[in-house]
């Protein structure tokens, strides 16, 4: 019974199935295997019904050939007719007694009942535990890391915001310091130019 528990779960929850599945298990009574059970789920059941139907067919699958705690206890509930508890146990215990139900027989096997469900139940509680392993505590640790890599993009887009301030700032100030030197390079080369040529014009006039 060791993938009943995920596959119960699997009836409220996503449960990431096994590489392989599990060979079925002996009973505790011994006699008969307990195969897989999944739960029907339509949205529109409570939950408490697809809980009571699993357990009907954990049971059924369990029952042991022969009159037992389970036919018992299938006949007093279908006596619910009989309003007194008394009369309905004796009169269930004595439609099977002749079937070869004892009381030793009786309580012996709803003890066997009892440690189908413990079983049951500790295949259950693991699958839930590897099931919040697995959808909660593994996601919120990729919750906090994803969070963490927001919070150092964030300072690094931060820091690229500033450095674009900064050389925004730089690139213009580069940009007026070089306009200038290439304003004032002009100018003093336009004068000499000019006064070159005027030179020339002078020498031409003077020196001969």
């Amino acid at each position: 019974m060791s993938s009943i528990g995920k596959k119960l779960l699997s009836a409220f929850v996503e449960v990431t199935p096994p590489d392989k599945a599990e060979a079925p298990s002996e009973a505790s009574t011994g006699n008969t295997q307990a195969q897989s059970v999944k739960t029907p789920a339509p949205a529109d059941q409570p939950s408490d019904h697809r809980f009571a139907e699993y357990f009907d067919k954990l049971f059924s699958e369990a029952n042991i050939p022969g009159p037992d705690y389970y036919e018992f206890s299938k006949m007093t509930g279908a006596m619910q007719a009989i309003p007194d508890e008394l009369s309905r146990f004796c009169a269930a215990f004595a439609g099977l007694q002749v079937q070869g139900l004892s009381r030793e027989k009786l309580l012996s096997t709803a003890a066997e009942y009892l440690q189908v469900l413990e079983t049951d139940a500790a295949h259950f509680n693991s699958t839930v535990a590897g099931a919040l392993q697995e959808k909660v505590q593994d996601k919120k640790a990729e919750l906090e890391e994803k969070a963490t890599r927001i919070q150092a993009l964030s300072k690094e887009i931060a820091d690229l915001q500033n450095q674009i301030i900064a050389l925004d700032a730089a690139i213009k100030e580069n940009e007026e310091k070089i306009g200038g030197r290439q304003r004032d390079y002009t100018a003093e080369s336009k004068e000499r130019k000019a006064r070159i040529s005027a030179d020339i014009e002078k020498i031409k006039q003077y020196i001969h």
